[in-house]
């Protein structure tokens, strides 16, 4: 029985023994104090190393810098901090390398609020410095009021601005706010200046992939693991990568065909724009090739318009390249080990960041209003450009290759502990930094327990379609011709592993859409199809679309049965006296299996 646990719930107090500390939260603010009032620590200030501004009711992870090299130690708030109901700083222990640290930063207020280049945050605890290591604490001259003597500046909010104003009444700047430079002579300290410099865009993207982190640790930990591979998320530019593998296209022997422009006079404006931009980037050249395939602008899903090339001629000569591409039911099944974190890179415009070699730039030549270009770069459309982006990326990521798996542009890392996992997302992100390679920051997800890859729901447990995928079948209405048919039943394979039965049920679909070229005209739908089609997407609402991932060292359950239409199983395993299934399968038979 411990006495006083009401009193430590409420305020989540918090005895380090090791350190000697007791933590007091009250008011979103921490207060620590130290066993021995009497022992004499040396407080180190911790200063913002740029202006820094905040949303209302939001938060940031900032880098901090101290005038010391490395250190970590017990960091207590500015008594600025503790003493207003705006600003806190989720943390209370700070590891230093190179001078800098990262913090977060929390918005409790309905107001923005800014806190200046230099402002004194609060102060780590030692109770010694490096060796040779000094700091010096100097008054600012002409310093008038507390916002001008801690660089603190709430702008936006008078309740703040009041208690600022309180504070530097009450209170000596001597004390409360400290201002650092660099000791003279000193080997373990250079320029206290040394935060790398980050584009703040490129920060704020990197702290938007962190909001659903809940755990501040956990978040504070994400964010000091990627600033130092910022360049990997800086979509600010266009990027060549640096890799070995070129792309080639080997083509029969033919006469290089030329093409007439496409009229789009309503897109030709941004055509242009994007022609120059790429132009800039070095991702095409002005040509004077034989080759001259038309370039148009196409709608994207989100109604912006993609810029793609008819590469129709071309294919028709190129010699395909059978290099392999990962099966992705194989690549759904790996990630399912016990596998807890999982995070998802999806790379930047994936094929334009790709080379082609210098022989074949001329077979890419488009043709447009503005004149004949051709491409530096891999393009979108050509025959052989998925299996060479696979090339690339499983080369790139080989080292990676035990907690990682790439499937084209698309690239998942898994862990079996968060410790784990943050080491994995670095050496994923050291591997494409190396190679120049860059992410679209907005289609990647960082360190989640459950998450959406192929077309499928992932989790520690198992796997289940997406939401999205199973609504977007679901609207598909009846078909009423081959080409409708084809698209149902296709959209439905993808998850007939979750379905038990999907043959026999399916069968008289498949019975009117497996028809050579010479007998569509045969096609019909009738009530038969039409109970089907119902019956497919009356399982999609009802079935339990869940399959468990199997267990090491349990035993497995296979049960099947047969009928004259189709032929089916399922596998499952016995946990805890609870079967769980693990796939199902089903298959039309075909006349010649019906005489067996």
């Amino acid at each position: 029985m411990i006495l006083g646990m009401d009193y430590i719930n409420k305020y989540n107090l918090h005895v380090d023994i090791q350190q000697q500390l007791v933590s007091i939260e009250h008011k979103n603010t921490i207060a620590i104090l130290p066993f021995d009032k009497h022992r004499n620590h040396i407080k180190i200030p911790v200063t913002t190393t740029k202006t820094v501004y905040i949303t209302p009711n939001s938060s940031q992870v900032r880098v901090v810098s101290i005038p010391i090299s490395s250190i970590r130690s017990i960091f207590i708030l500015h008594p600025f901090f503790r003493n207003q109901q705006a600003l806190a700083i989720d943390t209370t222990k700070l590891e230093f390398k190179n001078y800098s640290s990262t913090v977060m930063l929390l918005n409790i207020s309905p107001f923005s609020q800014t806190l200046r280049k230099g402002t004194c945050l609060g102060y780590l605890l030692s109770s010694f410095l490096p060796i040779r290591s000094q700091v010096s604490v100097f008054l600012p001259h002409g310093s008038i009021g507390a916002a001008s003597c801690s660089g603190v500046s709430p702008t936006h909010d008078p309740m703040v601005a009041t208690a600022v104003t309180e504070h530097a009444s009450s209170s000596s700047c001597d004390d409360a706010f400290l201002h650092t430079s660099c000791p003279r002579n000193a080997s373990s300290i250079s320029d206290c200046s040394s935060t790398p410099d980050v584009n703040s865009t490129v920060l704020e993207l990197i702290n938007s992939l962190l909001n659903h982190t809940k755990d501040s640790h956990q978040k504070h930990a994400l964010y000091s693991s990627l600033v130092p591979f910022h360049k990997v998320f800086d979509t600010t530019k266009h990027n060549i990568a640096r890799t070995p593998i070129s792309h080639l296209i080997n083509t029969v022997p033919h006469y290089p065909f030329a093409c007439r422009p496409y009229p789009q006079a309503n897109k030709e404006e941004t055509m242009y724009t994007l022609i120059q931009e790429f132009l800039h980037a070095g991702l095409i050249s002005e040509s004077n090739s034989p080759y001259a395939a038309p370039a148009l602008m196409v709608k994207k899903k989100d109604g912006s318009l993609r810029f793609v090339v008819d590469y129709k001629r071309l294919n028709a000569v190129t010699i395909k390249d059978s290099s392999p591409l990962p099966n992705m039911e194989d690549t759904l099944q790996k990630l399912g080990r016990g596998y807890s974190y999982f995070s998802k890179l999806d790379l930047k415009s994936g094929f334009y960041q790709i080379p082609i070699t210098d022989q074949d730039k001329k077979k890419t030549a488009f043709i447009t209003p503005f004149g004949l270009y051709q491409f530096n770069v891999l393009p979108m459309g050509l025959r052989n450009s998925p299996p060479t982006f696979q090339r690339v990326m499983t080369h790139t990521l080989k080292s990676c290759r035990t907690f990682s798996l790439v499937y084209i542009d698309d690239i998942i890392v898994y862990s079996k502990s968060f410790s784990d996992h943050l080491n994995h997302v670095k050496s994923v992100l050291s591997a494409l930094q190396a190679s120049n390679l860059i992410l679209n920051p907005p289609k990647c997800a960082l360190a989640v327990q459950e998450i959406d890859y192929l077309g499928h729901t992932i989790n520690i447990s198992g796997i289940k379609p997406t939401q999205d995928k199973i609504a977007a079948i679901l609207q598909i209405p009846e078909p009423r011709t081959l080409s409708q048919a084809n698209s149902f039943i296709g959209a439905l394979g993808w998850y007939r592993k979750f379905l038990p039965d999907f043959a026999r049920v399916a069968a008289p679909i498949h019975s009117v859409t497996n028809l050579t070229r010479n007998h569509r005209y045969k096609f019909k739908w009738l009530q038969e199809q039409s109970d089907a089609f119902k019956q497919l997407k009356h399982m999609l609402n009802t079935a339990p679309l869940f399959l468990h991932y199997p267990i090491d060292g349990l035993p497995l359950v296979l049960t099947t049965d047969a009928s004259n239409i189709a032929i089916g199983g399922v596998l499952q395993q016995e946990v805890e006296g609870t079967l769980r299934n693990l796939y199902y399968h089903s298959q039309i038979i075909t006349p010649a299996e019906r005489k067996y």
